[in-house]
């Protein structure tokens, strides 16, 4: 098979899984999740190439060393009024102290997105989060003790005003059970820095990015952050965010990279960094 053979059922799978994926994460949003049949659906892994003087490498972002991290806060679970005796924690619920707001707890099976491998999974714990402050989020993570389960839920790299589904980050699955305890610890960022003064990042619709360097000297590293976004339910698909990393970008150059797990269709550039050492 040739090369255009093989880019052309690449591209045909990719659309395909857009489309699927829609579908269930409408699905799951309206709370019509009871039936896994319905939810499941499966992608292709995109090829990763890239053209220019250097080969940019991918990966995920790293949440911030424990040492950086804020002491967690407690969710509190609900109360009988009559009795004042505590019941399950109750979604929607906010987070103390920030703007977040857990909108619902949810099975989901589909495809596992927060390790980066789309593998196959049925009945992962789901939550739909939302930031309604004015400060992006870095780096959050929310516990739920479920019965006999810890879920632990990782969030990089939320907008402030936007909402995402996460995924339990290690594949745990749920059932019918109650989330009896929650506690969350929260890391935000003044903004999401663009870096729109001397970089420009075009998405150029075909799953790739072009990255321009618009000062007169040479970039050592640029970072580039992205995460799944479904444009027409507004909604960010993963905790995850992924990152691809350019480096020596000369002056006044451009380079074209497709990175890993990036489509133009299902992506959001969130977040561009540049540094003045290879990092």
């Amino acid at each position: 098979m040739n090369r255009k053979n093989r880019l052309a059922i690449l591209i045909g799978a990719v659309c395909l899984a857009i489309v699927l994926l829609a579908v269930v994460l409408a699905v799951i949003l309206d709370g019509r999740s009871s039936d896994p049949s319905r939810n499941a659906y499966q992608t292709e892994p995109t090829e990763n190439s890239t053209e220019g003087p250097e080969t940019p490498s991918q990966g995920q972002t790293t949440p911030p060393a424990p040492e950086d991290l804020p002491s967690s806060v407690v969710i509190p679970p609900k109360k009988d009024p009559q009795t004042g005796e505590t019941l399950a924690v109750s979604f929607p619920c906010r987070i103390p102290g920030y703007d977040l707001t857990i909108e619902k707890l949810a099975p989901y099976t589909g495809l596992f997105v927060e390790d980066g491998s789309n593998t196959n999974a049925q009945n992962v714990a789901m939550l739909q989060v939302k930031n309604d402050g004015d400060y992006p989020v870095e780096y959050a993570q929310i516990r739920l003790v479920c019965g006999q389960k810890e879920l632990l839920f990782d969030i990089s790299a939320l907008p402030a005003g936007q909402q995402l589904v996460v995924q339990e980050k290690t594949g745990k699955t749920i059932g019918e059970e109650k989330a009896t305890s929650a506690s969350a610890l929260v890391v935000q960022r003044a903004k999401m820095e663009m870096s729109e003064e001397q970089i420009q990042v075009i998405d150029n619709g075909d799953n790739t990015l072009t990255v321009r360097n618009l000062t007169g000297e040479t970039i050592p590293t640029v970072r580039i952050f992205y995460k799944y976004y479904m444009e027409d339910e507004n909604l960010f698909v993963g905790g995850i965010a992924f990152t691809a990393r350019v480096t020596g970008l000369g002056a006044g150059a451009s380079m074209k990279i497709q990175p890993a797990h990036f489509t133009s269709r299902t992506s959001r550039v969130v977040m561009v960094l540049t540094y003045d050492s290879e990092v």
